[in-house]
């Protein structure tokens, strides 16, 4: 009885006799460039199922070629190929792509599978075996199980995601691991703002693959890991007793604001109206300075006020011009009724002269209101004509 060390050797040898039946290295550049330029194969597939890889070979030939594919595995004996391509003629340059189907086998393990590109000369197929001019062959191996973990790290403990129909939560480590059927395709959602009681909230930041998105198509095709991340922001509260003055806003933790006053702001109507307004007097709260312009770090909840005082000037001066005003008006009304009460400011009245006195008299009267000589007369018409 054979040795097992003797047993290997000869196994090795049986299998490179009878592949060498199909290829062999090339060692010269002989044509030029022939190589797989890809190879995709999913990473996980589960028993029975049919699943799908797609080779590329690429060439770069000086004149002209016979060029195939093919792929061994160990859903097959070593000596016989999975598949295997049409020969082609080929020349200059370009690259051929095959899809092919394969079964996985019943149960759970793993699929080895090397794909080949070869080129016939000397009345053999050869493959070159460097990366210059190749690589000629290309080995993935592909697991068969029915489910994948997926593993999804946020750094966040006790934080809701859901995954398909599934609800889960995230571990004191800010993980959540599951098992799930593989092939398939699952949405995953995580919040994208979650906000705590104290003026603290956390943003969804985004996934480590550059997808920014709190929900995303997973396909699950294998074991996968993703890891995503979220940022801490803080509350400023602004108020002020002046109106339109206060106001709220996120910031992100460290992140540096800076407030600036406003010199004076108007009084609502009608203070407003009359010239008031607030001037300011320095800030208050967990920022206190008297300063125009105040600097900080938002490294937690901020809560600042803006204290104005009222300016009292203008609406003790304004006052007082309306009231001189007043008065003005009412002097000019006064002095004007006693003119019309003395005849200056009366309506136009015609006028005759006394033909004994010489004193003007309004019409309408009998007698003289200066010497009281009788009006009417031949003689005082006689002196009016």
């Amino acid at each position: 009885m054979l040795s097992s060390v003797w047993k290997c050797t000869l196994i090795v040898a049986v299998l490179v006799l009878s592949f060498g039946t199909i290829g062999v290295f090339a060692q010269e550049p002989v044509l030029g460039r022939v190589r797989i330029a890809s190879f995709v194969c999913p990473r996980q597939v589960a028993p029975d199922s049919v699943f799908s890889v797609t080779l590329v070979m690429e060439y770069e030939i000086r004149t002209t070629a016979i060029v195939r594919a093919a792929i061994f595995g160990t859903l097959a004996k070593a000596s016989t190929p999975l598949w295997q391509s049409d020969v082609a003629n080929v020349s200059m340059g370009g690259d051929k792509v095959w899809t092919v189907n394969f079964t996985a086998p019943p149960t759970e393990g793993t699929i080895q599978l090397t794909a080949y590109a070869y080129y016939f000369e000397n009345d053999t197929w050869q493959y070159y075996n460097d990366t210059v001019l190749g690589p000629g062959f290309k080995q993935v191996v592909i697991k068969v199980a029915r489910n994948a973990a997926l593993q999804v790290e946020l750094g966040v403990p006790a934080l809701q995601l859901t995954l398909g129909n599934l609800s889960s939560t995230t571990t004191s480590a800010g993980d959540v691991d599951v098992s799930l059927p593989v092939g398939m395709k699952y949405v995953l959602s995580v919040p994208g703002i979650v906000q705590y009681q104290n003026s603290t909230r956390i943003m969804f930041n985004g996934w480590q693959d550059d997808n920014n998105q709190s929900s995303r198509t997973v396909s699950l095709d294998g074991d996968t890991q993703l890891v995503g991340s979220y940022r801490t922001q803080y509350l400023l509260r602004v108020t002020s007793t002046v109106a339109n003055y206060s106001y709220e806003k996120w910031y992100d933790a460290g992140s540096t604001v800076t407030l600036q006053r406003l010199d004076s702001v108007p009084m609502v109507w009608p203070l407003g109206l009359l010239g008031g307004d607030y001037n300011f007097s320095g800030w208050s709260g967990d920022v206190t300075s008297r300063s125009g312009e105040v600097t900080f770090t938002m490294n937690s909840p901020k809560n600042v006020s803006a204290n104005f005082s009222i300016n009292y000037g203008a609406l003790i001066v304004f006052p007082i011009i309306i009231a001189a005003g007043v008065i003005g008006e009412a002097t000019l009304l006064v002095l004007k009724r006693k003119k019309t009460a003395h005849g200056r400011d009366a309506p136009s009245i015609s006028v005759s002269t006394c033909p004994n006195c010489g004193e003007s008299i309004e019409e309408g009267w009998q007698n003289c209101i200066h010497c009281g000589g009788k009006l009417g007369s031949r003689e005082h018409e006689q002196a009016n004509s």
